[in-house]
Parts: C-alpha cells; sequence; structure tokens
C-alpha cells in the first residue's frame, strides 16, 4: 500500500490500496473454490490509530459465468467489518460508488488504537446470498480504491 503525498492527502488520508480482478487470477490467488472468501491483508505497526475508511468502486465487479452478488467488508481479526460493513460490488447487484467509515469502530467512533502490530483485512465474498456459486477467479471486470488514515502515535 503506497503513502499519499501531502498533496494527494486533503481530508486526512495517508494510505491507498487499489484491488482489481486481475489480483484474483489464478496465478496471483491460486485456485479458489466455488463461495471462497479472499482476504487481502495490510501490516498495521504497533503505535498506530486508524481513523478513516473509504472504498470507490471504480469499475463494479463481474464474473464469466452466473455470478450476480460480491460484497466487500473490511475490518481486522477482532472485528471483521469493524471499518466498513459489507457492501455490494457486483455489477449484477445494486453495488456501491462511494462507501466510509460504515463498521462499528469508525461509525461514531473515533478509530482503533493498534498497541501491537495488526493487519487491516479486506475480505471478498462471492455469493452471499447463495444462489449463483462461483469462484474469485472467474472475475473478467472490476476495480475498487480503499484509503485509510492511519495515524503513527510514535
Amino acid at each position: 500500500m503506497a503513502k499519499l503525498t501531502i498533496n494527494e492527502n486533503p481530508q486526512g488520508f495517508t494510505d491507498t490500496l487499489t484491488i482489481t480482478f486481475e489480483d484474483f487470477s489464478e496465478a496471483n490467488a491460486g485456485t479458489l473454490a466455488d463461495r471462497a472468501t479472499k482476504t487481502f491483508t495490510y501490516a498495521i505497526p504497533a503505535g498506530s490509530l486508524v481513523t478513516k475508511c473509504s472504498a470507490h468502486l471504480v469499475t463494479a465487479f463481474d464474473d464469466s459465468g452466473s455470478g450476480d452478488d460480491l460484497t466487500i467488508t473490511v475490518g481486522d481479526g477482532d472485528d471483521a467489518d469493524g471499518y466498513l460493513t459489507a457492501a455490494d460490488i457486483h455489477t449484477d447487484a445494486t453495488e456501491i460508488t462511494y462507501v466510509a467509515n460504515t463498521g462499528a469502530l469508525l461509525d461514531n467512533e473515533n478509530g482503533k488504537v493498534y498497541t501491537t502490530g495488526d493487519t487491516i483485512d479486506i475480505l471478498f465474498s462471492p455469493d452471499t446470498d447463495n444462489d449463483a456459486p462461483y469462484s474469485l477467479n472467474e472475475l473478467t471486470a472490476g476495480e475498487i480504491k480503499l484509503k485509510f488514515e492511519i495515524c503513527d502515535l510514535n
């Protein structure tokens, strides 16, 4: 995840991560079973405070089969949706365009302090409505940009 410059950081976001459908290819993600959730992680060092999390769906995700549902959830090992609760990002669903701070750690809270190192966990879950199973390896389109504000308390 790349650090943003001060000029790129007008809203206090310090880190950005872009995930595309290509990150789910067998070459990049290995073979994924139907309905298997794929988790991306970002290391958070001890002495950090996470105060913001947002997602911008640049291009809705789509697959080569009959899949019609894909959600993204962002949190950590203590609270899987602490930063962003499940948001639809599949072209066949009512996908989001922008979403921010919907998780319990940020919605009406002041963020989370990490006294020990941890990770932000970004979960992509296909077919959460259990009607059209597919593998994330089948994705043929999609791009999402995540931004975080991570303050160094050291």
